[in-house]
C-alpha cells in the first residue's frame, strides 16, 4: 500500500515541477514583450496558457 503513496508524491512532484516552469516561462514571455503588453495578471494567464502544456480538457489528451 505504501507504494501508491509514492506514486502519488510522485505524479505531484512531476506536475509541480511542470507548472513551475510553465509559470517562470510565462513570466519570462510576459517581462520580454511588456513594450508591446503591459504586464498584467491578464497577459500572464495568456501566455501561461500559451506555454501550458498539461492537456485540461479530454479532448486534448487524443490529439
Amino acid at each position: 500500500m505504501l507504494y501508491l503513496l509514492y506514486i502519488f508524491v510522485g505524479l505531484l512532484i512531476i506536475f509541480g515541477v511542470n507548472l513551475m516552469i510553465t509559470g517562470l516561462l510565462a513570466v519570462h514571455d510576459m517581462y520580454t514583450r511588456r513594450d508591446d503588453e503591459e504586464p498584467t495578471f491578464d497577459t500572464f494567464k495568456k501566455y501561461f496558457a500559451q506555454n501550458n502544456n498539461i492537456p485540461t480538457k479530454m479532448s486534448d489528451i487524443f490529439n
